[in-house]
Order: C-alpha cells, then sequence, then structure tokens
C-alpha cells in the first residue's frame, strides 16, 4: 500500500478532551473524529446518507458536548450579553433561548452561538468552535462590568428527527411535551441533572440535554438508547446533509470573521437602532447604509454525486473570473441533487444564475437557488 493510500486518522490523546459520552460514541461503533472547542467530536457512525435516512424519517441521538458552553454570571450579566452581540434582548425572559452572533468592532463575526437564559443573571453561550470563552474573559477585563465567566460542566447531547417528540415524552413521560421552540428548563431524569432546551443543529426537530455532570454521560446514552429502540432510533454524528439543506451554517466553514451578519442573511440579528452600545454597532450600521459586496447562496451542482465534504474551499467562477467559493457541499437523496453553500460576489448573487465550480470531480455546471431547501420543522409531532 502506498503512502497515498493509508487511511487517514486522528490521533486520540491526553492534549485533546474527551466528552463524557466518549465510551459510549466508541460502544456504538463510531468511525472517526474531528477536533471542534478542542474536544473530539464524532463525524460519523453508520455513514451519513444511512445517518440522514433516519433524521428525516425517525429519531437520531448523539454526542454533541464539542458545543462547549460558557457561563455568565454575576450582577451585570444581562448588561454584558447585551454588549456583546447586536440583536435586541429586551424580550429575553428567563427560559429564552437566541441565536445569536458576536461581532468585533469592524461587524466582523467572532462565532455565532445560542444563547440560554437561566436565570436574571445567569447565561449560558453554546458557540461554534472557536476560542470564544478567550474573547468574552477579555472584553470583561476592562469592561467595568461585574460578570464572570467560566465554563461550566454542561455537555450537550442531542436528539432529532420527527420522532425525537415521542422520544422525549418517554423519556420524561410526558413532563415536557409543553415545552416551546427555544425554550429550555431546569430538569433531571434518573436523577442526572440537566437544562432541556428545543434547540439543536440539525434542520429537523430537535431537543438537547445539557448534562450537568460529565461523570454520567454515559449512564445517560445508555438511557437514549434504550428508550429509541421504540422508535427506530440511530446513533449519529452533525449531519453534513441535512445541515446543507437546510442553510444552517457552520462557523469556521461556511463563514468567518471576514464576513459581516448581513452577508450570510443573518441580519435580523441585527439591532443597529436599539439605544444601548455594542461592539461593532457604528460599523455595522455603515456596513448596513452600503448594502452588500457579497451574499451567502445554494449552489445546484451538476455532475456525479459528491459523496465526500469538500477539504478545502472550491472556486465559483463566471467568464473564468473567481467570484466566489464553495464552503461545503453534498449529494442530497430526497432533491436527487448535488447542492452546496457559497459565498459570492453581490452581482452573482441572484437565482439562477449561471456559474462554474471547480470541485475535486472537475469543473461542474452549477446555478445559484435561494436558501433554503428545506426549512427546519419546529413542531413536536405528538398526535
Amino acid at each position: 500500500m502506498s503512502q497515498s493510500q493509508l487511511p487517514l486518522l486522528i490521533g486520540i490523546g491526553s492534549r485533546i478532551r474527551k466528552s463524557p459520552y466518549y465510551e459510549s460514541d466508541l460502544k456504538y461503533g463510531v468511525t472517526g473524529f474531528t477536533v471542534y472547542n478542542k474536544m473530539y467530536l464524532p463525524t460519523g457512525f453508520s455513514g451519513p446518507e444511512k445517518e440522514y435516512e433516519s433524521l428525516i424519517n425517525d429519531v437520531t441521538f448523539g454526542d454533541f458536548a464539542a458545543e462547549r458552553q460558557i457561563e455568565i454570571s454575576g450582577p451585570d450579566a444581562y448588561d454584558f450579553i447585551r454588549y456583546i452581540q447586536p440583536r435586541n434582548l429586551e424580550k429575553c425572559e428567563i427560559g429564552f433561548c437566541k441565536y445569536i452572533l458576536l461581532t468585533d468592532m469592524n461587524g466582523g463575526i467572532i462565532n455565532d452561538a445560542c444563547l440560554l437564559r437561566l436565570e436574571e443573571n445567569r447565561f449560558w453561550i453554546s458557540p461554534g468552535d472557536g476560542d470564544v470563552i478567550l474573547w468574552l474573559q477579555g472584553i470583561a477585563i476592562n469592561s467595568g462590568m461585574d460578570v464572570s465567566i467560566h465554563e461550566p460542566d454542561v455537555s450537550p447531547l442531542q436528539i432529532s428527527g420527527p420522532k425525537s417528540g415521542k422520544l422525549i415524552q418517554k423519556l420524561f413521560n410526558g413532563e415536557h411535551d409543553d415545552l416551546g421552540y427555544y425554550k429550555a428548563r431546569q430538569t433531571s431524569l434518573e436523577e442526572i441533572p440537566m437544562v432541556i432546551a428545543r434547540t439543536g443543529w440539525s434542520g429537523e426537530l430537535s431537543y438537547e440535554l445539557y448534562l450537568q455532570d460529565g461523570k454520567l454521560g454515559n449512564k445517560l446514552f445508555e438511557l437514549v438508547y434504550k428508550a429509541a429502540q421504540e422508535f427506530k432510533g440511530r446513533v449519529i454524528a452533525p449531519n453534513t446533509i441535512r445541515t446543507i439543506e437546510g442553510g444552517i451554517l457552520s462557523y469556521g466553514s461556511d463563514f468567518g470573521r471576514e464576513h459581516n451578519p448581513f452577508t450570510i442573511g443573518l441580519g435580523r440579528l441585527v439591532d443597529v437602532d436599539q439605544e444601548i452600545d455594542f461592539i461593532g454597532k457604528s460599523a455595522l450600521k455603515e456596513i448596513k447604509e452600503k448594502g452588500l459586496t457579497e451574499k451567502l447562496v445554494g449552489i445546484e451542482l451538476e455532475g456525479d454525486p459528491i459523496i465526500k465534504v469538500p477539504e478545502n474551499f472550491w472556486s465559483v467562477k463566471k467568464n473564468d473570473k473567481k467570484v466566489g467559493r464553495v464552503s461545503r457541499a453534498f449529494f442530497s437523496p430526497r432533491l436527487q441533487k448535488n447542492i452546496a453553500l457559497a459565498i459570492v460576489d453581490i452581482e452573482y448573487a441572484e437565482e439562477e444564475t449561471h456559474v462554474v465550480v471547480e470541485s475535486s470531480n472537475g469543473d461542474l455546471k452549477s446555478k445559484v437557488v435561494t436558501l433554503p431547501w428545506f426549512k427546519a420543522d419546529k413542531e413536536t409531532h405528538l398526535d
């Protein structure tokens, strides 16, 4: 076997943290890991296609503990939360969850995150991959605000799919049937402490069990595994196919600090007219007034089915001129099409614009389409 044919492996060692569900990942057939927030994150079990079919038809669950939580507490926690991001949170009550973007002084995106308000002045931020905790601690040092910022013992286990509401109903004997979309509450399961939230990174109906005792991770995983069998449950990793279909973005891949909220279609998370100040307010106001120079779009690509996520950005070209880049692409079984997420120059962002994508499969004729292909499912399907 030549060097180029050797399987690619990731070294497992003490330098990278293992999640509380790591032994369960091994037990149920994990086929690979990546490193996300300095923790091993599963990349597959039965393959993206099988995992996708279970995700859109039945129920799935898996180790999402690499969504490391950042707890912000103290007398000025609410004011601090409002200062670090541009969304208007005047109506963010206790028990609410909000999707937010953290921006820098130039309006660039530090990361995206799910915000949970647990108490009057106690919040969790669940960010994408990156050193968000260091960014926030750095801001806090000279902010003049009385806040404490640390990483708590919290590890999400995600449950997703059209039958996930029924699985939650079975696990908790109907206690959380009334839990609304993007709401959270403290709970427990067989004396395992956790916060349950109607959140998740999947594109389907999702819940996250935010485990609050890392020693009990494998116990929780077994409880969910056994209960899920009635609903044809499957252990999965984050699913590329469904997240592309839903236009659900991945920080560091689909967008980064060089992009602003308006470029990626999330201007709704920016309120430059609110009275309070926040990081990047003047820059974001100027960006909004000037208009977009580039935009996140969907792309449909011709050619053989794409069954491997691009290892590098693929160039998008028009008349041999580079006009953008594809970040993630895969074949959608439901659409019977290759689909991708891309950021392109604004003059090429209109629907039905024909372009060429330079892929690992060669140059592919492609066209721009509107996102998403399938919207997120928010119904609990308990009947």
